[in-house]
C-alpha cells in the first residue's frame, strides 16, 4: 500500500487537496447505514480527495481533447473523469481492503462529503456553507473518498471558524440577499434563482471571498458548474465535439429542487 504515491498521482490530475479522516470520528456523525461497519467492515482511515483551483478542469479538458468520445458518452463528464482517474491510480493501494465513494449526482450512495473533508482537515465551514480550504479558499471541489481497512496517520484539523474576523464581502455581494444572520440560506438562494437570471453562470458571493482569489475558477469552469446546459455547449466547443455527436444535453442545476434534501447521514 503506497498512499503517498496515490496522493501524488491524483494530485497530478487535479485532485490536489487530500487528507485522512479518523473512521471512529466519522461513525459518531452518521446513522447505521453509513457507519463504517456497514460501508466497509474494518475501516480504520478514510482518504478524502478534492480539487483545488482550476487544475482538475484543465486535466479534464486535456482528456476530452484526446478522447472526445468521453464527452459524447457521459452525462456528467467531470465526475466520470474523476472516476477514471481514481480507477487508474487505485492499484497503488495494493491488496488492502477498501471501498471508494464519489461526490457525484449519480453516486451509488450519498455521503456527507463536507463532514468527511472537515474530519480530514481540508477546511472549515464558511458563511456560504462551503468549506474554506487554507490554500484554495472556497475554490475547492470535494470529489472522492476511500474507506480503507488499514491504519494511516490522520490529518490535523483545519481552522474551525475560517470566516472569523472577515468583514463578509460575500454577504454584501449577494444580489439575492440570500444570507440570514450572516449565514447562507439555501431557500433564499433558490427562491432568487427562480425569479432572476443574475447568477445563472456564477456566484457573486463566492467570487467576492477575499481568500485565495488566484485560485478562482475561470469563466468556462464556472459556467459548467452553474449553468450545465450552456456549460456543456461551451465544453463541446473547447474540445471540438459537434453537437450532433453528443449523446447528452447539459441539465441542471434545478434551483427549485434544492429544498428536496438528500439524506447524506443515513439516520436510523
Amino acid at each position: 500500500m503506497d498512499v503517498p504515491a496515490l496522493t501524488r498521482t491524483l494530485a497530478a490530475a487535479g485532485l490536489n487537496a487530500a487528507g485522512v479522516a479518523d473512521a471512529a470520528r466519522w461513525d459518531t456523525l452518521v446513522g447505521p447505514p453509513r457507519k463504517t461497519e456497514a460501508l466497509l467492515a474494518g475501516t480504520q482511515a478514510i482518504l478524502v480527495f478534492g480539487s483545488g483551483g482550476g487544475g482538475l478542469w484543465e486535466a479534464l479538458l486535456a482528456d476530452l481533447r484526446r478522447h472526445p468520445e468521453h464527452l459524447a458518452g457521459e452525462a456528467h463528464p467531470l465526475d466520470a473523469f474523476v472516476r477514471r482517474t481514481v480507477a487508474a491510480a487505485d492499484p497503488l493501494l495494493g491488496d488492502v481492503p477498501r471501498r471508494w465513494f464519489f461526490a457525484a449526482a449519480d453516486a451509488e450512495l450519498h455521503l456527507d462529503f463536507r463532514a468527511l473533508a472537515d474530519l480530514a482537515g481540508l477546511g472549515g465551514k464558511s458563511r456560504m456553507g462551503l468549506l474554506l480550504h487554507p490554500e484554495f479558499g472556497l475554490w475547492l471541489g470535494l470529489r472522492a473518498a476511500c474507506f480503507l481497512a488499514a491504519p494511516v496517520p490522520f490529518s490535523p484539523a483545519a481552522h474551525a471558524e475560517p470566516c472569523a474576523g472577515c468583514p463578509a464581502p460575500c454577504v454584501a455581494a449577494c444580489p439575492g440577499s440570500a444570507f440570514v444572520n450572516g449565514q447562507w440560506s439555501v431557500d433564499r438562494c433558490s427562491a432568487f434563482h427562480a425569479e432572476s437570471t443574475a447568477c445563472e453562470a456564477s456566484c457573486s458571493a463566492r467570487s467576492a471571498c477575499p481568500k485565495a482569489p488566484e485560485h478562482r475558477y475561470g469563466p468556462d469552469e464556472l459556467q459548467y458548474h452553474y449553468d450545465r446546459k450552456h456549460g456543456r455547449e461551451r465544453l463541446r466547443a473547447l474540445v471540438g465535439l459537434a453537437e450532433a455527436q453528443d449523446g447528452f444535453e447539459g441539465v441542471g442545476p434545478h434551483w427549485n429542487e434544492w429544498r428536496r434534501k438528500v439524506n447524506v447521514h443515513g439516520g436510523a
